[in-house]
C-alpha cells in the first residue's frame, strides 16, 4: 500500500498528473476560517467537561463512591455548560453571505397576489 503524503503536489496513483487543487487553503481568495456551532459544541463541551471531573476530583470527599459521583456531576454539569456556551460562540462568530444587490429601480418589497387570484 503507497503512502499519502500530506504535500504532494499530484495527484495519488498519478505521478505525473498535477491535482486539481494544489493551492494551500489559506492562500484561497475568499476562504475564512470561523468557530462553526458543531466545532464549538465539542470543544466547549470537551474543555469545560475535562475541568468539571478534575473540580470533581478535588472536592473533599473521603469515601470513593463520593468523589466518583462529584466529578461525573461535575464533569457533566460542566460540560454541559461549556458545550452551549462553545456552540453560541460559533453562531455568533459565523459569517453569512451578503445580501444580493439590488438593481436600479427595485424597492427589495415582495410582489402581494391580487385578490381572487388573478395575475
Amino acid at each position: 500500500m503507497q503512502t499519502l503524503l500530506r504535500n504532494t503536489r499530484h495527484a495519488p496513483g498519478q505521478p505525473g498528473r498535477p491535482s486539481p487543487d494544489t493551492t494551500n487553503l489559506s492562500e484561497q481568495k475568499g476562504h475564512a476560517r470561523s468557530l462553526g456551532p458543531t466545532l464549538g459544541f465539542l470543544l466547549g463541551g470537551g474543555l469545560l467537561g475535562t475541568v468539571g471531573i478534575i473540580l470533581g476530583v478535588c472536592m473533599p470527599y473521603h469515601h470513593p463512591v463520593a468523589v466518583a459521583i462529584s466529578a461525573l456531576w461535575w464533569g457533566i454539569y460542566l460540560g454541559c455548560l461549556g458545550a452551549s456556551l462553545g456552540a453560541l460562540a460559533g453562531l455568533v462568530t459565523e459569517r453569512n453571505p451578503a445580501p444580493r444587490a439590488r438593481e436600479k429601480g427595485e424597492t427589495g418589497k415582495v410582489p402581494r397576489p391580487r385578490p381572487g387570484g388573478c395575475p
